[in-house]
């Protein structure tokens, strides 16, 4: 605990006359410190060495400007090379105050990463505060962890050095965090150097107010908010630097005033840590911190931001440390053009106004509400606010007219308000009346064309949607066209309805109805028009037409910039949007998943548990599964469809997509079993609410019948099948048809029906290569049909074919991806039946090597047809070796399988026993591979018609 400055018995007046004292301009305290009563001249030493120690810190410049430099002849207390920790010091990146902070890198090989190493000035440890300075930069450790957030920058680590350590390396007890390193601007500096327009600039306040939100929300106040800390990167986004002045807002001194000297002697002795031009009157004056004290600092930030200049100037250095003070200056009258001046009066005067009250209290009551009346401006809505200069106008007059003023403004301000609210009332009763009778009588005239007596009309309730859509979609312009918004609402809802049950041409005409329509009355701002642009850049990607998905994207994040829809639903659908369409480029990996987390992360925080939020974790859990992290698959769709079914009015063609999402995530994780009953679910909706023999339900059932004949369940899966292809007959227009094709082909296969399986893949292949959207469908058909050929005995073909397969798999995707692992193992074991060990033997050891999993399936088949391979040239202690290390690794499999592959490592590790001469073990393994086989294959399958072949 740090002594007081005084005895303890004087300590109360002691601090009342220090904060008194610390309100007067620096020049005025010697005279005032003279000037005390006689009851107080007790104090004066004591207030005057407090005093001595805050000259420094009460300039403007005491953060930006150290405290203690080392003399000429002295060595630099850091320098490039040195060790901190487990960090080496690159370049120096500034200095304050209370430390220096320089660029580091990761020295002690855990891992790969640069960080701003941040590091207190060594002489503030060696003083009588040391302890001070200890626990605040202990503090602001404890303080940093506890914040994510994507605009302040990112902890990693802290520590203290131990003892000094070789050449190099820092002294002993020198503290250290390591935080991101950022690249950027202040953010006045950004604004004025591109000019930035003022609903830009706002944009970029959002981001910065969420941020301290974000803070408040965990206790915490950053207590030093000014442009310096708030850093524009190059691709437009806020991070806010710095928290290591904060403050947990709950102090839990519990009265006692010499706790409070702790809190005290870290404020008042180490300097008001806070830049004097930015802070708030009560910091100033050593009062407590609260949210308000940010409130009131980004309230200047704010005026800077629409003025480019500061609120108190370095001109008027006094003006800004009162604690009281006259009205603070609008920002329309300092503003340097007549445009900018009209733009700022009114809304942004009052916003501003009310951020920069004196009196805490007297201020917004947080950060959001701050952050919302910007928002409401922003979207013409009245403000929260007060508008601060016009009302206290009027209460001046009030209170010199007070009984006349009271009688004439009640009785006119009951009637205006009286009048003004009934008439208002009674137009929108009467016109939501209107619309509540033009709605009935369209749903009439919807549901009549059920009626059996209409002419048309089906019996029995067998009009299907589209039937009801078709014949009363026409009717929707007429009926409503003096109610443009409900025209728009029902053309918007008809057009939706279509989309979903897949008539793309009708959804395209309803879609093109409603646009023009919200153009005509509210121009190419209007959220329909965005969303539409965003919906027609997602349907540019379902085409195949990549450019065309990027340059719509293009066009909406102009409009939403010019719109302000920065922190809105809109720009999180467009993060989601930017990364489904960056799909077709195999090394934006990256890119692809910081805009789907992007996307995720806007709508957690705009619209929680919404629909939009659902459909941004059902994209982000779809990159996971493409990327391999099938844990973060599972549990992200797990999170959507959680999300998705506790929604008011659930979208069961959402739940379809977030059921087969999860049903591919669990199958490529190996769980088959959890993965055909999230498929059955998918394909149970899917017939469900569109109908069996609708497309959108061909591909949920042909994922449901695969996953059952992976785990062996051909019994089942194989009517599913035959009842699919006979429903997409001969289409081949639509891409779920054709996925049928393969998945069915590639299963025939599978069972030892491989003649009647490459038909199929054929057709899927050529319709795949008709559109450079499905380039990883092409890779992967191109595999299946090398097996079907290999089965089939077509040797040269099934070669030529896996190697084109192989050499687009090497071309696209790492070699330690398991698609690329599968086609590479596929390609060794038809080299073994060819005769060509050698070979084989090169493709199969990079499977084994190159696995990202060293448990995969593949990896099992590559260790068995190594022992194939050792056995083929006389190997067979190795190939006992292998033989056996291929079912070890099966028994702790993870990951993608087939139930046949099992089958096949039994009748390897059974061709190794043989030749060992253990024939008894090696005829109750191939026993055990062909009643494995009589299960899962068909009958006329080799492996059920010749037990004792060993390819699978």
């Amino acid at each position: 605990m740090t002594a007081l400055p005084c005895p303890p018995e004087h300590w109360p007046a002691f601090s009342r006359r220090l904060d008194a004292l610390l309100a007067l301009p620096a020049e005025q305290r010697a005279d005032a410190l003279q000037a005390l009563p006689a009851e107080e001249a007790v104090l004066r030493p004591w207030l005057a060495a407090v005093l001595a120690q805050q000259a420094d810190a009460l300039a403007d410049h005491y953060l930006s400007t150290p405290r203690w430099a080392p003399a000429a002849d002295e060595a630099p207390v850091h320098r490039t090379g040195q060790r901190i920790g487990p960090w080496q010091l690159l370049r120096e990146l500034g200095h304050g105050g209370m430390g220096v902070v320089w660029l580091a890198e990761r020295a002690d090989g855990a891992y790969a990463r640069q960080v701003a190493l941040k590091l207190p000035h060594l002489h503030l440890l060696e003083n009588l505060n040391a302890a001070g300075v200890r626990a605040r930069f202990a503090r602001e450790r404890d303080i940093l962890a506890g914040l994510a957030h994507p605009h302040i920058a990112r902890f990693y680590d802290a520590g203290v050095t131990d003892a000094a350590g070789p050449d190099g390396e820092a002294a002993a007890g020198q503290p250290w965090l390591a935080l991101e390193a950022v690249e950027g601007l202040p953010i006045t500096t950004w604004c004025q150097q591109r000019a930035l327009p003022l609903d830009a600039r706002l944009a970029l306040f959002d981001q910065v107010a969420d941020a301290v939100a974000h803070a408040h929300g965990r206790l915490v106040a950053h207590r030093d908010l000014k442009p310096a800390n708030v850093l524009v990167t190059a691709d437009g986004q806020v991070k806010l630097l710095d928290f290591g002045i904060a403050k947990l807002l709950q102090a839990g001194d519990g009265g006692d005033p010499t706790a409070n000297a702790d809190s005290t002697a870290l404020t008042r002795a180490l300097g008001v840590l806070a830049t004097p031009r930015y802070a708030a009157p009560e910091q100033l004056a050593g009062g407590p911190v609260s949210v308000a004290t940010d409130v009131y600092a980004l309230g200047l930030m704010l005026f800077e931001l629409l003025t480019d200049q500061p609120a108190f100037g370095a001109d008027t250095p006094g003006r800004h440390r009162e604690t009281t003070r006259d009205e603070p200056p609008q920002p329309s009258r300092v503003a340097a053009t007549p445009a900018l001046r009209r733009a700022l009066a009114g809304d942004l005067d009052a916003i501003v106004a009310q951020a920069l009250q004196p009196a805490p209290e007297a201020r917004y009551p947080s950060v959001a509400a701050l952050a919302d009346d910007l928002r409401r401006h922003r979207r013409h809505l009245p403000l929260r606010a007060r508008r601060l200069s016009t009302g206290q106008r009027l209460a001046r007059y009030v209170r010199r007219h007070r009984l006349p003023v009271a009688l004439g403004s009640a009785l006119a301000l009951v009637l205006v308000v009286g009048v003004a609210g009934v008439a208002w009332q009674a137009h929108e009763a009467r016109a939501q009346a209107r619309r509540a009778e033009a709605v009935k009588d369209f749903l009439l005239g919807v549901f009549s064309a059920a009626d059996p007596r209409v002419a048309g009309g089906k019996p029995d309730g067998q009009t299907t949607a589209k039937t009801l859509l078709d014949r009363s979609a026409a009717r929707i312009d007429a009926q409503f066209a003096h109610d443009p918004d409900l025209r728009i609402e029902l053309l918007r809802t008809a057009a939706d309805i279509y989309r979903e049950l897949g008539e793309d041409a009708a959804y395209e005409a309803l879609q093109q109805r409603q646009l023009a329509v919200v153009l005509q009355h509210h121009g190419p701002l209007h959220p329909n028009v965005l969303e539409g642009q965003l919906e027609a850049a997602m349907r540019a990607y379902g085409r195949g037409d990549q450019d065309e998905c990027r340059r719509l994207l293009a066009v909406a994040d102009e409009g939403l910039r010019r719109a302000g829809r920065e922190r809105d639903p809109l720009r999180a659908h467009w993060w989601t949007t930017r990364g489904i369409c960056l799909r077709d480029q195999p090394d934006q990996a990256d890119a692809r998943l910081q805009a789907l987390q992007r996307g995720a992360a806007l709508s957690a925080e705009v619209e929680a548990g919404g629909r939009g939020h659902v459909t941004a974790l059902a994209e982000l859990a779809t990159e996971h599964s493409t990327q391999g992290r099938q844990a973060e698959a599972i549990a992200t769709n797990r999170q959507a469809i959680a999300m998705a079914q506790a929604l008011p009015q659930r979208n069961e063609a959402e739940l379809q997509t977030l059921y087969g999402n999860l049903g591919l995530a669990l199958q490529q994780s190996g769980d088959l079993a959890a993965a055909a009953a999230a498929y059955g679910q998918a394909a149970d909706i899917a017939e469900r609410t569109s109908g069996a023999g609708f497309p959108v339900a061909w591909l949920p059932r042909a994922k449901h019948a695969r996953t059952l004949h992976l785990a062996g369940q051909r019994a089942e899966a194989q009517p599913l099948f035959e009842r699919l292809l006979a429903q997409i007959g001969d289409r081949t227009d639509l891409p779920d048809a054709n996925v049928v094709r393969e998945d069915a082909g590639e299963r025939l296969a599978a069972e030892g029906r491989a003649a009647q399986g490459l038909p199929l893949l054929l057709q899927a292949q050529a319709a795949y290569s008709r559109t450079a959207q499905y380039d990883f469908d092409q890779r992967r058909v191109q595999r299946h049909i090398g097996d079907a050929l290999a089965r089939l005995g077509r040797h040269e073909e099934a070669l030529a074919t896996l190697r084109s397969a192989m050499a687009a798999f090497e071309a696209a995707d790492p070699p330690g991806r398991q698609p690329t692992a599968a086609c590479r193992e596929r390609l060794g074991r038809l080299l073994l039946d060819m005769g060509r060990p050698q070979e084989a033997q090169q493709h199969l050891q990079r499977v084994v090597d190159e696995a990202a999993v060293k448990t995969w399936s593949h990896v099992a088949l590559a260790q068995a047809g190594l022992a194939r391979a050792a056995l083929a040239r006389g190997a067979l202690p190795k190939a006992q070796a292998l033989s056996q290390q291929a079912l070890a690794t099966w028994d702790r499999l993870t990951g993608f399988r087939d139930v046949r592959m099992q089958a096949y490592l039994w009748r390897v590790r059974a061709a190794v026993l043989a030749a060992a001469g253990d024939t008894a073990a090696a005829q109750a393994l191939r026993d055990r591979a062909l009643a494995a086989a009589r299960r899962t294959d068909a009958p006329d399958s080799p492996t059920v018609l010749q037990p004792g072949v060993v390819g699978l």
